[in-house]
């Protein structure tokens, strides 16, 4: 006879062997959704304390993009906070404001609804763009320090700014997502990386992306083409660090020039998603940049 307490563990070991994976991701952050304005924020948070890191992920990209920082760092005491912004991931789709400009107005309440107004933010390839908005706008709270992660404040070259896009490339891209956007959501995946990652990793980047509609995701793309936040590189007064790939050095070098206090790190073999491709090269940069402050 098997008694009550033997039902019970055998019902915990068949859902373990059928759920593994939930559990693990389970273990590693609290999914959560807070509402911010007009519509309500899926993020993800981990660790306890002053110590906060907030993590802003790239164009259509969501809050589990960061998967290699959360064990890293709250095991360093950090408090850390990852989010999928305005029309991406599991945050509401809205037809208006797919811009940067509201993604820095829903960041802001963001930090203040989750009293994290106070600390050191990480932005990667858009998220740059989102932060360089946060940092024009009168509604913004002086984070502690930033970091920028391989991306640009504008796309087009002009005069003494190297640039990264050309407008034909531009358009040819517009028309690609309108085409094919499975076809061209792949090929965008799948050039994030030099380093090989896990199927598992590039099915869910995909399936992702492509919960940000279509028209969505132009909006966005439209403005970081032919948007120029390079003006705002010196409203930037706390310490910067600049982390690009060898291929956007020069990018990088433009915008250590531009940010009084700020520092360049150049991580080679990695590509645009530097935090996945080297993951521990990128967060021993990002740990000792903060340092003690």
């Amino acid at each position: 006879m098997i008694h009550k307490a033997g039902w019970v563990l055998t019902g915990i070991f068949i859902l373990n062997m059928f759920f593994p994976a939930n559990a693990e991701a389970d273990s590693r952050w609290k999914s959560q959704k807070i509402k911010v304005g007009d519509i309500k924020v899926h993020y993800l948070e981990a660790g306890t304390g002053d110590k906060i890191i907030v993590f802003l992920a790239g164009w259509t990209l969501p809050a589990e993009v960061w998967e290699e920082q959360f064990p890293y760092f709250t095991a360093r005491g950090f408090r850390v906070i990852a989010f999928d912004p305005r029309s991406q991931g599991e945050t509401t789709k809205t037809e208006t404001g797919n811009t940067y400009q509201q993604h820095a107005a829903d960041l802001y309440e963001l930090l203040l609804s989750l009293k994290a107004e106070h600390s050191f933010l990480v932005g990667w390839s858009s998220g740059i763009t989102t932060l360089l908005e946060y940092i024009s706008s009168p509604d913004s709270i002086r984070p502690n320090k930033i970091i920028l992660v391989d991306d640009y404040p504008a796309a087009l070259k002009k005069d003494d700014y190297p640039g990264a896009e050309t407008l034909s490339r531009a358009r040819a891209n517009f028309l690609k997502i309108q085409q094919d956007r499975k076809k061209f959501t792949e090929e965008f995946i799948k050039g994030l990386f030099k380093q090989p990652q896990p199927a598992s990793l590039i099915k869910d980047l995909n399936k992702s992306s492509l919960k940000t509609p279509v028209g969505a995701a132009v909006a966005l793309l439209f403005d970081l083409a032919t948007g120029d936040r390079t003006a705002a590189l010196e409203r930037i007064s706390v310490p910067t660090l600049i982390i690009t790939t060898q291929e956007n050095q020069a990018l990088g070098e433009y915008m250590q020039t531009k940010i009084s206090r700020s520092e360049l790190n150049i991580i080679e073999d990695a590509g645009h998603a530097i935090f996945l491709d080297k993951p521990q090269a990128f967060n021993q940069a990002v740990e000792k940049f903060i340092g003690e402050y």
